[in-house]
């Protein structure tokens, strides 16, 4: 989606900032820990902050925020032993992030390359009539409705699934993230100046609007932990997921595009 015009990268008149800068702090490998990806994040997130004319408004900086506070939170949780199967989290915290890395990489080399759902976020990065909270929302579709089912069958290549299904002790962890979301979103949405956050704190449509968000996360997380189960059941075979990453871009970037094109106060 570049709504007619050439993708802004939405840089200060000294041009620093480019995409491949942001590339290089998406280093070029993945990381070695939740604590690397933590680092990473936030390098990222000040770099489009310092040197976009939207400056913490910026489409890439709004969402690496949400992002950086969720993933040290999950962190802590990881190092306070709050996991019952902490190898399988933090490998799927690492292979989550390194998908949007990945996507930052493809676009500093070239901007046509990276997923269609990423592309709506990075494309239009810099227009000034979208909200922060919107863009860090399509970061969150982007990231949530298309690369973690991909992110899960990476896991458990190396981490093979514990066969209990919504029993076991991988789903509980990956249904607890979902409490992370749910304690930081509000803060969050209100850092973000959501349209819905306004006003006191608890008034009814900022409860609303936090318990949407809330049940939002835990649907779209567990459609994407069914979609890898039945890839992984079909073999996760290079056709098989090719054929699913395909249909979820189609549909992730539908979602994106409308939450740029027409955001909803969220």
């Amino acid at each position: 989606m570049t709504r007619g015009r050439e993708p802004a990268v939405g840089l200060r008149p000294d041009g620093r900032g480019s995409t491949q800068r942001l590339a290089e702090l998406a280093g070029d490998r993945p990381a070695g820990s939740i604590a690397e990806v933590v680092e990473r994040l936030a390098a990222i997130r000040d770099h489009a902050v310092s040197t976009s004319l939207l400056g913490e408004g910026d489409g890439i900086a709004s969402f690496s925020t949400l992002y950086h506070i969720i993933t040290r939170r999950i962190g802590e949780m990881a190092e306070g032993g709050e996991f019952r199967s902490t190898d399988f989290l933090v490998r799927l915290d690492i292979e989550f992030a390194e998908r949007y890395f990945q996507a930052l990489r493809s676009y500093a080399r070239d901007l046509s390359s990276p997923p269609r759902v990423w592309r709506v976020l990075f494309d239009n990065r810099s227009d000034p009539h979208v909200a922060p909270v919107n863009f860090a929302v399509a970061g969150v579709n982007a990231h949530i409705n298309f690369d973690l089912s991909c992110a899960l069958i990476a896991t458990w290549r190396h981490i093979a699934p514990d066969g209990e299904g919504e029993d076991g002790a991988q789903f509980h962890d990956y249904r607890l993230v979902n409490e992370v979301f749910e304690a930081e979103m509000d803060p969050l949405r209100e850092d973000l100046d959501s349209l819905l956050s306004a006003g006191p704190d608890g008034a009814i449509w900022d409860r609303a609007a936090n318990w949407m968000a809330d049940l939002v996360i835990r649907f779209t997380r567990d459609l994407a932990w069914n979609e890898a189960d039945r890839v992984w059941g079909l073999g996760a075979t290079p056709e098989v997921c090719a054929a699913s990453e395909e249909r979820l871009d189609v549909m992730a970037a539908f979602v994106g595009e409308r939450l740029l094109r027409n955001p909803l106060p969220v």
